[in-house]
């Protein structure tokens, strides 16, 4: 096998890098995916998760593009008993 010149080993230890970094945010994005779907599915039928759900939302997502798209949400939450 021929020796890496150093540009190469540079090269390779960043290209791990950059996989490991990915895997992680892949990671964390599967995380939150299940964690919402579960504390949506306990707002839904618990009132006071549901009260707690909609306050955070309404204080903590100030992006009007975030705010767009759970409107519909909101509207759903709001409209429960």
């Amino acid at each position: 096998m021929a020796r890496l010149t150093p540009a190469q080993r540079i090269a390779r230890a960043q290209a791990e890098i950059a996989r490991a970094k990915a895997a992680q945010r892949s990671l964390e994005t599967g995380q939150k995916v299940v964690i919402g779907a579960a504390l949506l599915a306990e707002a839904r039928e618990n009132r006071e998760v549901r009260k707690l759900l909609i306050q955070v939302l309404t204080t903590r997502v100030t992006r009007d593009a975030d705010t767009s798209r759970i409107a519909a949400l909101l509207a759903e939450l709001n409209a429960l008993p």
